[in-house]
């Protein structure tokens, strides 16, 4: 009797949460708050001593936490170093993508490499990162793939160019990556964060968080956008 050797599947925890741009504010509390709820956690950004702190801080509260550097401004390493994430057992089944270049900028007066820079940290890399984790996730049966977006892509600012554009980007590619990834069980949203991101308002990084929680856990009808208003 013969046998045929059956290809890999990707191992996927669904308990695994990926935060790309792993910064002190959002990023840090979407992190913290899932690690609350008993997830483990990978930090991934490109500034490693931030990564480092906050993977310290986590460490205390018992959390299960790694750590990634990686540069979202360079797409293709960027790539390959999530297909790396991704060929691990236990890769994450919920991926959030965090990470945004928000230097204020104008469309007049940016030089083109700024510009191509931008978008590729606010965009392109976006996509990258989600082609690698639904090609893992579709072929384990599923997953979730959140996207922070912003107010900008609401009401462009002259001044806050290339957030602008990227955000309204961003909205059209969750939009179009949900449509496509719905068949084969992989939930794509972005999460329009309608205001500025502080402390003690009701725009603070604790309460967002809670909010990507919710989205997150929630099984009832999927949607490729959800808003945060402050409520």
């Amino acid at each position: 009797m013969t046998s045929t050797a059956q290809p890999d599947v990707p191992s996927i925890d669904r308990q695994h949460l990926l935060v790309i741009g792993a910064g002190p504010g959002l990023g840090a509390a979407i992190a913290r708050r899932f690690a609350k709820g008993g997830y483990r956690v990978t930090l991934l950004a490109r500034d490693v001593r931030r990564l480092n702190d906050l993977a310290r801080d986590l460490h205390t509260t018992g959390a299960i936490v790694g750590t990634v550097a990686a540069d979202a401004s360079d797409p293709e390493n960027f790539r390959a170093t999530l297909g790396s994430v991704y060929a691990a057992s236990g890769a994450p089944g919920l991926m959030v993508y965090n990470a945004v270049l928000p230097a204020p900028d104008t469309l007049l007066e940016s030089d083109i490499a700024h510009l191509q820079q931008a978008y590729d940290v606010d965009v392109i890399s976006a996509i990258v990162a989600a082609r690698v984790a639904a090609q893992a996730m579709r072929t384990a049966g599923g997953g979730t793939i959140l996207f922070t977006g912003g107010g900008f892509a609401d009401r462009p600012v002259p001044s806050m160019a290339t957030v602008s554009l990227g955000k309204a980007a961003l909205r059209s590619a969750a939009t179009m990556l949900g449509d496509e990834l719905a068949p084969h069980a992989v939930r794509v949203a972005s999460i329009t964060v309608a205001g500025v991101i502080a402390e003690d308002t009701p725009f603070s990084p604790a309460r967002i968080a809670d909010a990507y929680w919710r989205i997150a856990r929630s099984e009832g009808t999927w949607q490729t956008e959800f808003r945060f208003e402050g409520t």
